[in-house]
């Protein structure tokens, strides 16, 4: 029983000639041993963190002009060696944030022909090394990752066809570019996690409480700036040096929140047990229901918004930032 469990951990073919000696699996994940640096990553599939794992650790051997390309259906990272900068744990959580929600993605090294290995290739120079692509409603999120002077910062902002039309919800994407240095931590609903509920509740006052007072409206003091619209606890920081650190300004509401929205969105999701609490504690009503239908997206319109027509030229950034970059069978514009 262990020696087949083993086995399938990590084996080697000896049954299949000279050839296929050469090739080993591993996590069920099967890696040539011959000729790496031609081979390596060339398409595979990214199941799980382990996987992810594996590719971090096998970046030391591609070459310095290689690019990959991790993607989902709707989510694309690129990338070179440059990323071995970064700590594997922030390479883990930045991918694994954006893309695991759709729990596979596809590692695919991008031809030299290719529009995508063009343009990027030559954006290295500018100490670029980390891109990332989301196909929201009809604009395409950006954002890249560069290195000045020792010092990492993410970059973010949207490629969008000319004539888009704002809509008229409350909820807007930020099209400046936006600039922020990388702050080593923890996000807090990472650092909470099988933590007991006393220390949670510890925690998120302290985190709410810094919440309404960095933040809070100067037109109305009981509310808070409509740019921390995303405040779930994963777009929070618990930084080294112990300070709380809001990273995510993408979207943003056209209006001041009220602090019950503050506290529904970073914990209805989260914990109910500990949602229900900090709402007892700082004296708000339950409105999760106005606030799902006022300010939370959702997650699969079958029918685009009125005010967004599809048009060829928003056809044709899918076409260069999606498709171009190998199609998956589920994929179609």
């Amino acid at each position: 029983m262990s020696r087949n469990f083993l086995d399938w951990i990590f084996s080697i073919n000896r049954d299949g000639g000279d050839s296929s000696r050469k090739v080993i699996t591993f996590l069920g994940l099967k890696i040539k041993l011959y000729d790496m640096k031609r081979e390596l990553l060339r398409r595979t599939v990214v199941a799980n963190r382990n996987t992810l794992f594996l590719l971090y650790n096998q970046l030391p051997i591609a070459n310095e002009e290689d690019l990959f390309c991790l993607r989902t259906k709707d989510i694309i990272f690129i990338f070179n060696k440059g990323v071995l900068n970064l700590d594997y744990n922030f390479f883990q959580d930045y991918v694994a944030l954006f893309g695991f929600s759709n729990n596979i993605l596809e590692l695919i090294k991008l031809e030299k022909t290719s529009a995508l290995y063009k343009e990027h290739i030559n954006r290295i120079k500018n100490g670029e090394f980390l891109w990332k692509y989301v196909n929201r409603n009809f604009y395409i999120g950006h954002s890249y990752i560069s290195c000045d002077n020792g010092e990492i910062f993410i970059h973010s902002s949207y490629v969008k066809e000319n004539n888009v039309r704002e809509d008229s919800s409350n909820i807007r994407h930020v099209l400046r570019e936006s600039k922020r240095k990388y702050i080593k931590g923890i996000t807090v609903g990472d650092y909470l996690k099988n933590k007991p509920l006393e220390f949670q509740i510890e925690v998120v006052s302290k985190l709410l409480n810094y919440v309404f007072e960095t933040y809070r409206d100067d037109k109305n003091p009981e509310n808070v700036s409509g740019k921390l619209l995303d405040c779930h606890l994963y777009n929070f920081i618990l930084g080294a040096d112990g300070k709380f650190y809001f990273v995510d300004f993408d979207l943003e509401s056209r209006q001041s929140l009220d602090r019950g929205y503050i506290i529904f969105f970073m914990l209805y999701y989260y914990n109910q047990e500990l949602y229900q609490t900090l709402l007892q504690k700082f004296g708000y009503e339950d409105k999760h229901g106005y606030y799902q239908k006022n300010f939370v997206k959702p997650k699969n319109k079958s029918v685009p918004d009125k005010h967004f027509v599809s048009s060829e030229e928003h056809r044709k950034l899918l076409q260069k930032y999606f498709t171009d970059a190998g199609i998956l069978p589920e994929y179609k514009i």
